[in-house]
This record gives C-alpha cells, sequence and structure tokens, in this order.
C-alpha cells in the first residue's frame, strides 16, 4: 500500500513536472485576461482556486485535492489562487521568499538570511505586513483625503469654466450689440456729413448759377448798348442822338452785380480736414479704449496667480508705456456719436 502511494506521488510528480512549463505560460497567458487557470485541466480549464508556493502551479477544486491528500503534499504552503508565482521566488536563490529585510526594505529566502543578509534586521512577512498593513490605512486615509480634494478642485473648476464660458457669451453678445449700434451711428453721421455737404453745394452753386445768368444778361445787354453808343457816337442827326442817348445812358437794372465779390477760398478743403481730424480723433479714442478692454480680458483669470507670475506680469505692465488721458471733448464726441 505504501509503496503504491509512493509510486503515484512519483507518477503525480512526473506529470507535474512534464506539465508545468507549458501550463504557467498558459496561466500567464490567460491572467490578463481575467482569471488564474488551472494548470493540470487538460481539456476545458477551470477556474484556479489555490496556488501552491512549492509547486509554483496553481489548481482548480478537483486537482487541488492531491494537496489534501499525500502527506508530502500536505507540507506545502497553499494560497489563494494567483498568477504572479515567479514573483514569490528570490531571484538569486530560485526559493520562496518568506522574510522581510527592515535594513534593505526588501523580501529575502532563508539563503538570504544566511547569506548577504545575515546581520539584517529580518521579521517575518507577516509581521512586516502587519505593521505595513497600519501604515496603509494611514496612507489609504490620506489617499481618500487627497481624492476627496481633488474631485472638490475639479468641480470648483469645472463651475468655473462653465462660469467663465458664460461670461464670456454675455460680452460677445453685448460686443455684438453695442458694435452694431456704433457702426450703425458712425454710417449715420457719415450720411449726415455727406447730405450737409451735398445741400450746401447745391444752395451755394444755385445762387452762384443765378449769378451767373445774371451776368450773361448784363454782358449781353452791354454789349448792346455798346454796339449802339457806337453807333449813335457817328450819327448827324441831333434830335436823334439826344434822343438816344436818354435811354442809352439809364440804368441797366444790374447795378446790384456790382457788389459781387469772389471769395478767395471755395473749395470744401477745411471740412476735408475736419473730416480726418474727426477719423484722428476716434482712432486715439479708440486706442486709449482698446487698451482698457484689452486690459480687462487680461485680467479675467479661472486660477490665481503664483507669487512670482504674478510679480513678473505686473512688471511688464509697469514697463509699458502709459497712455496719456484724452481730452474730455473726445469723451464727449464718442458719447453723442454712440447716441447720434
Amino acid at each position: 500500500m505504501s509503496h503504491s502511494g509512493s509510486l503515484d506521488l512519483d507518477r503525480y510528480t512526473s506529470l507535474d513536472k512534464s506539465r508545468r512549463p507549458n501550463s504557467r505560460s498558459q496561466a500567464r497567458t490567460l491572467a490578463r485576461s481575467g482569471d488564474v487557470l488551472c494548470d493540470f485541466c487538460t481539456t476545458k480549464k477551470q477556474k484556479a482556486e489555490k496556488s501552491c508556493l512549492v509547486c509554483l502551479a496553481s489548481y482548480c477544486e478537483t486537482h487541488v485535492q492531491s494537496h489534501y491528500n499525500y502527506p508530502t503534499l500536505m507540507k506545502h504552503k497553499l494560497v489563494k489562487a494567483t498568477g504572479q508565482m515567479r514573483e514569490k521566488l528570490c531571484a538569486q536563490h530560485d526559493k520562496l521568499l518568506e522574510a522581510f529585510c527592515r535594513t534593505d526594505e526588501t523580501s529575502v529566502c532563508v539563503l538570504c538570511m544566511m547569506d548577504e543578509h545575515k546581520h539584517h534586521d529580518i521579521v517575518p512577512a507577516g509581521t512586516e505586513r502587519t505593521e505595513k498593513q497600519k501604515q496603509l490605512s494611514v496612507t489609504l486615509h490620506k489617499s481618500q483625503q487627497r481624492i476627496d480634494q481633488r474631485v472638490k478642485k475639479w468641480q470648483d473648476l469645472r463651475q468655473a469654466v462653465e462660469s467663465l464660458k458664460h461670461s464670456a457669451q454675455t460680452v460677445l453678445e453685448e460686443n455684438e450689440r453695442i458694435f452694431t449700434e456704433l457702426l450703425l451711428s458712425i454710417e449715420r453721421k457719415y450720411i449726415e456729413v455727406k447730405e450737409m455737404i451735398r445741400t450746401h453745394e447745391r444752395t451755394t452753386v444755385t445762387q452762384a448759377e443765378t449769378l451767373l445768368d445774371r451776368l450773361e444778361e448784363e454782358i449781353t445787354l452791354l454789349k448792346k448798348k455798346h454796339n449802339d453808343l457806337e453807333l449813335l457816337s457817328h450819327t448827324d442827326d441831333h434830335i436823334h442822338f439826344l434822343q438816344s442817348w436818354q435811354s442809352l445812358s439809364g440804368p441797366s437794372g444790374y447795378e446790384d452785380l456790382n457788389k459781387i465779390r469772389v471769395a478767395p477760398y471755395y473749395s470744401f478743403d477745411a471740412t476735408k480736414r475736419a473730416i480726418s481730424a474727426l477719423k484722428l480723433q476716434v482712432e486715439e479714442v479708440s486706442k486709449v479704449e482698446m487698451s482698457k478692454i484689452s486690459g480687462a480680458v487680461k485680467e479675467v483669470h479661472i486660477t490665481e496667480e503664483n507669487e512670482e507670475r504674478k510679480s513678473r506680469r505686473e512688471s511688464v505692465l509697469r514697463e509699458e508705456p502709459k497712455i496719456r488721458e484724452e481730452p474730455r471733448a473726445r469723451e464727449d464726441f464718442l458719447r453723442c456719436v454712440v447716441q447720434g
């Protein structure tokens, strides 16, 4: 009976050794996709329930029974199924890592304890786990606090972003409305000035053309009178001369034209200069106001500036040339344009 049991154990061990490389490779392949699988299932792989730290293999509920039935295998250490068996072995001695070296902060095997870690502070892995578990509780608490803080900060930042977007949209709509009104107001002023020039041009030209017509009439009359006088100067008839002279020497009815004086300046150059001056004033006022708008836009921040960045920005602002204050008349002009 004992011989048979020994024979079965040898056969099991041989089977274990022959299958272990392929089985472990399969387990590692499947571990990436989820559950740890049994290393000894030959057909349909079953989920592993236990892993042996001595055999370095994982077993399903059926195949793990050998570790409960054979005395030799009963001495092996079984743990919950894991696909990371190689990590539990010492890379130098290929032995199970059973203790922890506090001196070097690393896991060690029994050979390590007798070799390079011989005089180090070594404790069982379970003891160190208990100590680290306490630290883990504190770390978890701090980690949760940090998560809560980050979530709160994320919520605040998200709310600030949405608020800023809403504020920006409101300002853009106001910008659209105000500049539309401003453009319409400027267009009205443009039409008003244009009509002003055209009206004055028509009035002045009409008056001048009326005078031109009268001057032409007088010139025609004067030429006729001149010819008549020329003929009269050669007549021998004294009575005819005297009678004709009386009518030819009388007033022509155009004496008021003597008062006409052509103005030395009869162009719209002064108007042109006034319009150009208006353009310059609008541009200068716009430059000042745009600078204020730009500064106001740049003052909008979601996150607060750190002291170094704030100091650098203020230094740059101090170095920028100050824009001189515009005369009150220009402010009045802009107000007039907007209200016009």
